[in-house]
């Protein structure tokens, strides 16, 4: 009984959840300064991880072929045959429907209406047209990845203002330099389910002078926040080391071998949206009170 709960978590993508429910949650706290409705805040929070584990779930339903050929893909529960594609289905739709159930009923159409549109960009649009569309798949279909931070905030204000948008901006240029260390690694993976990842169709090096690239940007995007006067110094030199580390190993993973230091940057850039969030959110708790 616990394997098979362990597996129809693992259809969630838990660690693509736990960095999806971070950005959200904290953009809760920046919209109320702390003032939060725990009932609110909680259904919202819940009911967004209940349809992102929706949209996950149907990926992986829709994906199994691709995925049982890779690698790092070769033991989700649908692949190894622990779940079935019907009782994937049953329970991404059990989920999304939890998940609506809760948001329009202790929160707002808003929220769920953006909500349920990024659900069916990521299990649909994403997942059977733009992943197979080209080199940029992961910048256009990254646009759903991005999405929590305005979700989180709708959730419990009810509006959309300035701040989220910028920080949906902030993940949607994270997201590239992300998966594409990651592809890097992957490369041949990708290129035996016929994924035309960048490295696959554009070769490494091309790939790197990217992820250089967008990780300028990104440090540019995350200073535009301190700019704008929505944070503090506090952000400002924590921003500034964390987006430094991240174009160093950029600039060290484009002066390396092959696929060696990928899975390096791959790893920081988790840290590094995961920091950055729980930045924000110390420099307004800092702020607030001085």
């Amino acid at each position: 009984m616990s394997l098979t709960i362990i597996e129809y978590y693992k259809l969630t993508k838990p660690s693509v959840l736990y960095l999806l429910m971070i950005t959200a949650g904290a953009s809760m706290v920046l919209a109320t300064n702390f003032d939060l409705n725990f009932m609110t805040a909680f259904s919202g929070f819940l009911g967004i991880a209940l349809i992102a584990g929706s949209s996950a779930a149907i990926n992986q339903i829709l994906d199994f072929e691709y995925d049982s050929v890779m690698e790092r893909t070769g033991k989700r529960p649908i692949v190894t045959g622990k779940i079935s594609v019907f009782s994937a289905t049953l329970f991404a739709i059990i989920l999304l429907i939890s998940g609506s159930v809760l948001i329009l009923y202790f929160n707002n159409f808003l929220t769920w209406a953006l909500t349920f549109a990024t659900w069916v960009f990521y299990a649909f649009v994403y997942t059977k047209i733009l992943k197979f569309s080209g080199v940029l798949n992961i910048v256009i279909g990254g646009l759903a990845g991005s999405m929590p931070p305005l979700l989180g905030w709708t959730a419990v204000v009810g509006t959309i203002d300035p701040l989220p948008l910028l920080l949906v901006l902030l993940i949607f240029i994270w997201t590239p330099p992300h998966f594409w260390a990651l592809a890097i690694n992957k490369k041949d993976e990708y290129a035996r389910a016929g994924i035309p990842m960048m490295p696959v169709v554009k070769g490494i090096e091309y790939t790197k002078i990217q992820i250089v690239l967008y990780s300028i940007l990104l440090m540019i995007v995350s200073l535009l926040l301190f700019a704008t006067g929505y944070f503090g110094y506090l952000y400002l030199f924590g921003a500034s080391f964390l987006g430094g580390i991240f174009i160093q190993k950029s600039w060290k993973l484009k002066n390396s071998n092959g696929a060696d230091y990928s899975m390096n940057l791959f790893l920081y850039s988790i840290i590094y949206l995961t920091l950055i969030f729980l930045l924000m959110v110390a420099d307004r708790a800092v702020f607030a009170y001085v």
